[in-house]
This record gives structure tokens, sequence and C-alpha cells, in this order.
């Protein structure tokens, strides 16, 4: 029995953490679209807050290609959003996967009309619909057609392989045989980091960036550099990578550090949680992202960093120098294209010095406890393991050029979940309540929307960022504004009437169309300002003389009403 339960938990790990064993069966799945293939945005690659949970095609710039069904599936899941995948369809196979579609222009007939009624059934444009009935999709059935759909970019297709227990996102590129990659990972810049105030490279407790260079068919620190570190260092490693015959910027898949022959430090991207994503701020230099945005990721690991993607870890990566060290870095992308970087870190003269008095309102809060700091009118709430590491903090209520201004830490500091921000609203602000927030203020004195909720005397702010905050009231309306819309005019079904929105300040909260005073669907792009009604999807007893009525609010409690009257043909 013992050895029963031993053979079944090492083939269960096998199964998990080998996803490129799965290679052999990407016959399972074809490919989603019939144009060649070019990557232009791979698997785990480093975004905003995230891990890229796909692959990203390119479609040449075009929208409307035909987008086929990898496997024979059921739909699971069809959502709609004016941002994030946009139009998007989920279908779950018999193997055990989910593939996921996203930023498509338009859906198959069939889909479509099985999501436009939900959306009148709601009268909701935007809906995250789970089909209870079962729609069968087969292989190579188009299911949609690619488009810009959502927070897209430019014109391409998304797409994603699930693990269907787990929804856990798997690297694409090991369940097909069409990308071809024959090009190594790109090394650009090594950081060398002291880790505490006792720390020091080349003397000094500051990180120092070293560029790098490609001959004799390695990496090297360009001059080779000597590089004397006294106490506890840390590495990070600015890189890239390329497909063959591509020139987008696509992410590493997996490295590996070695200290004097001893591997200290590895990871690989075959999958990652959702739930662990937003932990990439504490994988790259977020601070160095912020200020100079270059990403740094870290070949050592801070307190609070719950990532799974480390397969071997020793003292977290952190180099102690007590003795000459000798660094390697390996860094392979999905083909197992390697490029490695060699250099030495010299012992240097052991330093003690005494930590600098803090800064006035400053705190060094723990990022294993929850947290509250009051300044005067203002209160901050930080909850446990928000923070990555242990931080300096600051929470400040001043008044400057007769504006409140509220101090949050600095930008530079990564926040995991939300922290509530309290300030008490001064009582020449009392009359606009209504139309009240928080905005957040740039370097430039810029201010933009952040948001809040008044609650009696006082605004409350959810945030995962840092910074300066003041108050601001947005009183002014929504602006709608035809684009081939005109009073009187005659349309047939196969027209679509097009508004441009926009808001001053703080950004459309929603909208509704009526035709007559039925609720008729309008879809929105939020990046391009776009509201439009495709005349084929609105209701069949709306034909003749039409009053059109359009309600937008903006997220201040700003409403706008545009209306107008015109002729629809059956």
């Amino acid at each position: 029995m013992k050895y029963t339960i031993l053979t079944i938990t090492l083939l269960a790990l096998f199964i998990t953490c080998n996803i490129k064993a799965q290679k052999v069966n990407h016959d399972d799945f074809i490919f989603p679209l019939s144009i060649e293939p070019s990557v232009s945005g791979s698997f785990a690659e480093l975004r905003s807050n995230h891990f890229h949970s796909g692959i990203d095609l390119s479609t040449n710039g075009k929208t409307g290609l035909p987008v086929k069904c990898m496997a024979d599936g059921i739909i699971s899941r069809i959502k709609v959003s004016p941002v994030g995948y946009g139009n998007a369809i989920y279908i779950k196979h018999k193997n055990g996967y989910t593939t996921v579609y996203g930023h498509l222009n338009a859906y198959a007939k069939k889909i479509e009309n099985i999501i436009t009624k939900e959306q009148y059934k709601i009268q909701q444009f935007s809906i995250d619909y789970f089909p209870e009935d079962s729609i069968y999709v087969s292989q190579g059935e188009t299911i949609g057609f690619s488009g810009n759909s959502g927070s897209s970019g430019g014109p391409h297709l998304h797409y994603e392989i699930r693990d269907s227990k787990t929804e856990e996102p798997l690297n694409p590129f090991f369940f097909q045989s069409k990308i071809k990659d024959d090009v190594r990972p790109k090394l650009l810049t090594a950081r060398i980091y002291p880790l505490d105030s006792n720390s020091r490279i080349n003397g000094e407790n500051n990180a120092k960036s070293y560029p790098i260079v490609f001959y004799d068919g390695k990496f090297h620190l360009k001059g080779n550099p000597k590089i004397y570190a006294t106490g506890h260092i840390g590495i990070g490693i600015e890189m890239l990578d390329y497909m063959s015959g591509s020139w987008k910027k696509c992410g590493v898949y997996s490295l590996k550090m070695n200290v004097n022959n001893t591997t200290t430090y590895a990871w690989n991207l075959d999958r990652f949680s959702f739930n662990e994503s937003r932990y990439i701020n504490s994988h790259i230099d977020y601070a160095y992202k912020q200020y100079y945005g270059k990403r740094f990721q870290r070949c050592y690991r801070l307190p609070n960093n719950q990532l799974s993607i480390y397969n071997h870890i020793v003292n977290d990566g952190i180099i102690a120098m007590d003795s000459i060290k000798n660094i390697q870095i390996l860094a392979y992308d999905a083909a197992q294209n390697l490029s490695e970087l060699n250099f030495t870190l010299l012992k240097g003269q052991s330093v003690n010095i005494a930590l600098a008095p803090e800064e006035n309102h400053t705190q060094i809060l723990k990022y294993d406890i929850d947290n509250t700091i009051k300044d005067k009118s203002l209160s901050c709430f930080i909850p446990k393991l928000t923070l990555y590491d242990n931080t300096e903090f600051i929470v400040k209520d001043e008044i400057i050029n007769n504006q409140p201004i509220f101090s949050i830490g600095k930008k530079s500091i990564p926040l995991h979940k939300n922290i509530r921000i309290t300030a008490i609203i001064p009582d020449s602000l009392l009359a606009y309540k209504e139309h009240l927030c928080l905005a957040s203020i740039n370097g430039n004195n810029k201010k933009y929307f952040a948001g809040g909720t008044v609650k009696n005397n006082t605004i409350v702010l959810d945030t995962r960022n840092c910074g300066k905050y003041t108050f601001y009231t947005d009183s002014i309306k929504p602006i709608i504004k035809s684009v081939n819309y005109y009073n009187n005019k005659t349309y047939t079904r196969s027209s679509k009437l097009i508004f441009k929105i926009s808001d001053n300040f703080s950004g459309i909260n929603n909208f509704k169309g009526y035709f007559n005073d039925t609720w008729v669907l309008f879809e929105y792009d939020a990046k391009s300002n776009t509201l439009s009604c495709p005349l084929n999807k609105a209701p069949q007893q709306c034909n003749g003389e039409i009053a059109l009525k359009i309600i937008v609010e903006d997220q201040c409690n700003n409403k706008q009403t545009y209306k107008g009257n015109f002729i629809l043909q059956p």
C-alpha cells in the first residue's frame, strides 16, 4: 500500500509539473487560425500587474479572420466586455482542457443569437454567460472572427489552453507544432542589489546595473568589470525573447541561476494560477519599472512572493558574500534555445553602518500583520500580506497651495491587496458630496480619477496604488456625439447607428439606449469611446417611427441624455 501511494504521488507530480511531455499530444488540437502563425505575445510574458495567460497571434493588421474551434467540445462560457478580452469564448474539451479565444470581432451566428438573447434578457451589454444547455462545437468549426475588441492594442487573436479542473492557464507552445523558434533569449542588463544596510556593491549601498553583450557564443558583462560585493546580495536580469521571423518582443520561458556550480534559484513557466498572477510585482523590480520603465526579473525571492513557478530555491536565492562567487545565468525559451551569462562577484570589505533616522511620518511596516496608520483627517488600513516585504511607508495629511494632499506610501511600492484610505471631507466640500471623488496626482501634478465612496462625512477608497491623492469634484456631464446618425432619416436593419461618448474626468460608468422606451442593445468599445447600435439586433416590434433615447452616466453620478427621432424600416 505504501509503495502504491508513492507511485501514484510521483505519477501525479510528473503529470502536473512536466507539461513539456504533453507536446506529443499536439494532434489533439488544431491551430485556431488558417494563416501562417506569427506570435506577437508569448505565454507568461511580463505585463502590468499580471502574467500574460495565453499566446497572441498576429492577424496582419486585419479583423474578421475565421477562428476555428481547436477540438470537439462544449461552450462553457461566453463573455462580452468593453475591456479585457472583449468578445471571448470558452470551450471545454473531453481531454481535460479548456480553450479560450479572446478579442473577437464577432461570434459565429449560432453563438451570437444565444448571447444577444441573454443580453436582452438582462438588458445589459456586458455579460458573463455560462450556458445551462449544452452548445456543442466541432473541431475546425468557425466559432467567431478575429478582431480588436476589449483592451486589445491592435487586431490579433488571444488564445489560451487551461486545465479544466483548476482553471490554470498552461503554456500553449507545448500543445502545437506550427510555431517555430530557433532564436535564443536576449539578455540585456544585469543588476546587482545590496539587500540590507550593511551590504555593498563596489563600496556603495546602491544597486548597480551592468550592460550585457554577446560574443563567443555566450553573453558577458560589457567590459568584464570587477564587482566587489559585501553582505547579502541579489541578482536581477533584464531579458526578452524573439520568435523566428518576428520582431515582436516575447517573454522568457525559464531561468536558472548557479552560484559556484550549485543551483540556488530556478523557475519555469509551464503554468500559473490567476490567483497568483499579481505576484509578478514581487518577481520583478517593481520600483525600477515605475521610475524607468524597464523590468528586471529578480533572481531572489521576496518574503511574501507566493508564486508557484519556482522549482528550486536555496536561501531564497540570496547570495551571502563570504567568498568569491561565480555566477552563471541560464535562460531558455519554450523551444529550449539557451542563453548563458557568466560573471564573478569578488568579496569586498565588510562594513557596519548605523541606520539613518527615519523621515518624519515614515514607519517600517511588517508585511505579515495588519497595519493602520493615521494622520490628522486621514487613515490608511493595510491588510497583512499586502506588502511583499517589510517596507518603509509614509502616510501624511497636509495642505499644499490651499489643497489637501494625502501621501500614501510611494508610487514605487507595489501592493498585492487593496488598502483602504479614509479621509474626512472638509466642510467646504460637503455640499458637493454627490459628485465628490478622490483623484491620484502624478509627478506633473496632473490628476486622474481614483474613485471612492462617500459615507456620511468621509470618503473611502479601496486601491492597490500608492502615491498622492486629493479631493476632486466632477460635476460635468458626459458628452454624446453622433457619428453617422441623423434625425428624421430612414434606416434599414442592415445599418448601424454609431456615436462617440466621452467624459471629462471620472470616465463612463454605464449607458442605456431605448427605442420608443423599449431597451435596445448598444455595444461599447471603451478604447475608442464608440457606442454603436446594430439595428439588426433591435427588437422586431421596433419599426416605423422611432423615438431614440440614449442615457450615459459617468462615475461621479453625472448623466447626459441624447434624444432623436428616425424611421426604421422592417
